[in-house]
């Protein structure tokens, strides 16, 4: 892991390669889903999915941006980069007006209990990670309204979709930014 920023004892990383430890703090979110308001939606398996879908598809690049304390993996981020397969990542058509070379697909923005609080940060410092790189924007989505002011702070609404829980017991509305670099 390459280290990008140090902030209150908490190192800010980014590697290409995949370890599972990165998937703790999704699991954790899953865990606490599990004991308190399911919805129905496993992000682990969605996830590890989606990074195995990346993994065989030689045009697309992913980057695992970390967020550590002490060696624990308290937050983590994935960001696709390459000749994009936009239904990879988006259920429904949206319209992208750059070219594949200069965009990012921003996925999987987790954090642990014990990293809360520096979400926004985080992500800046994501944002200037890939400025400095000359990418031009950042597509994401979620379904988390919590977050959807931070999206709209850093970015603009350009869509939204709906989509079933995992065995169709909910609904799940959801919004999709851009972040322009």
């Amino acid at each position: 892991m390459k280290i990008i920023s140090k902030t209150n004892g908490i190192n800010f990383g980014v590697s290409s390669e995949f370890k599972s430890e990165y998937l703790a703090p999704i699991i954790q979110n899953l865990l606490f889903k599990a004991e308190n308001e399911w919805d129905d939606y496993n992000e682990v398996y969605h996830c590890c999915k989606l990074i195995e879908n990346v993994r065989n598809n030689e045009n697309i690049n992913m980057d695992f941006h970390i967020m550590k304390k002490d060696e624990k993996c308290l937050g983590v981020a994935l960001v696709s980069s390459g000749i994009l397969d936009y239904k990879m990542f988006f259920k429904e058509p949206i319209k992208i007006n750059e070219e594949d070379k200069d965009i990012l697909i921003f996925n999987y923005f987790h954090i642990a209990q014990e990293g809360r609080g520096n979400g926004e940060m985080w992500l800046k410092n994501i944002i200037q990670y890939y400025k400095s790189k000359h990418y031009k924007a950042i597509y994401l989505k979620s379904s988390h309204p919590k977050v959807f002011s931070m999206y709209n702070r850093l970015g603009i609404e350009v869509g939204e979709y709906s989509s079933y829980s995992d065995n169709n017991l909910f609904h799940r509305k959801g919004k999709i930014f851009k972040i322009t670099l």
